[in-house]
């Protein structure tokens, strides 16, 4: 099978039973060559059905390249590099297991790569289906809560300022062998909300002058259900952005303190940008717009309170 395979579709998952075989099936749905790519699925230890529910699935459909692994070490790193080492395509793209690929996701991925054998890594346009209703607070700077990714509308190449999101990212396997894996210290582990594995392995890219692009047509769409707008769960998140960062720079006094004198700016220029809210009666997005990024500093303080 090895030798056959151009891609390596992989999927993290953790409880995700009721959503997990629509992102495998968005995937095989995709017209192309089934002898050219495979899908692997990488489950971290849930305690739903998903396992059993993933065994049926291959069962049911012995025609196609399908796997699936335990991960017994509970993080989204250790996932994600397990699904490094399980797949045995040269890209590896990744897809969330809430997330649904669309039309020509993984042809347009394989296009690019061919195209341009200079980039290392590529991601695409998420776009949010909410399952649930949207409160008022809500507003464009929570968009990284529900993985709402958008670029604009023609492909642009990302020098760091922005990253591809873990719901739609690809990697040729040899960033891995070149750059190293995903830092295990960062991510989400279990029911903690850490954050920033993706970034720091696009700026470890980055730094060796290596190319990403963003490919607006390379699209998916990831399902947002009513827990992501629960308070204390946005609470944990933006603590979990701060916390992450102050892992991700451990060891770099001089880095931590610029990253900390940035979080206060950004913080006073919400209070600055946010009196717009205020003007246009919408009170609560104003309190909840300062309320995150005074959570992002506090996670960056005490990161061990993220978890």
């Amino acid at each position: 099978m090895g030798s056959s395979i151009k891609i390596s579709a992989v999927i993290c998952s953790y409880n995700r039973a009721r959503f997990v075989i629509d992102a495998v099936e968005s995937i095989f749905n995709q017209d192309f060559d089934k002898n050219s790519f495979e899908v692997v699925v990488i489950d971290n230890n849930s305690t739903d059905n998903t396992l059993e529910l993933l065994e049926k699935y291959k069962e049911e459909h012995p025609q196609y390249y399908f796997r699936f692994y335990t991960e017994e070490q509970q993080g989204v790193a250790y996932t994600r590099n397990r699904c490094v080492t399980e797949s045995v395509g040269q890209i590896v793209a990744y897809l969330d297991d809430d997330s649904v690929a669309q039309p020509g996701w993984l042809k347009s991925i394989a296009d690019f790569f061919d195209a341009h054998p200079e980039v290392y890594s590529l991601g695409g346009k998420i776009v949010p289906v909410f399952l649930t209703d949207i409160p008022d607070w809500y507003s464009k700077y929570f968009f990284g809560l529900v993985g709402n990714f958008d670029q604009g509308p023609v492909v642009k190449r990302l020098t760091g300022v922005r990253y591809p999101c873990g719901a739609n990212m690809a990697f040729r396997r040899k960033v891995f062998e070149e750059i190293g894996y995903f830092n295990t210290d960062l991510g989400r582990k279990g029911g903690g909300l850490l954050a920033n594995e993706e970034k720091d392995i696009y700026l470890r890219i980055l730094e060796a002058n290596h190319e990403v692009y963003y490919l607006p047509h390379v699209w998916v769409l990831h399902k947002v259900e009513s827990n992501k707008f629960d308070k204390a769960y946005v609470r944990r998140h933006s603590m979990g952005i701060g916390g992450g960062e102050k892992l991700r720079l451990k060891g770099n006094l001089a880095g931590q303190v610029l990253k900390f004198v940035e979080y206060v700016m950004k913080w006073g220029y919400a209070v600055l940008y946010g009196v717009g809210f205020i003007f246009k009666g919408q009170w609560s997005k104003f309190v909840m717009l300062e309320r995150f990024r005074w959570w992002v500093i506090m996670g960056f303080l005490y990161p061990e309170r993220a978890n």
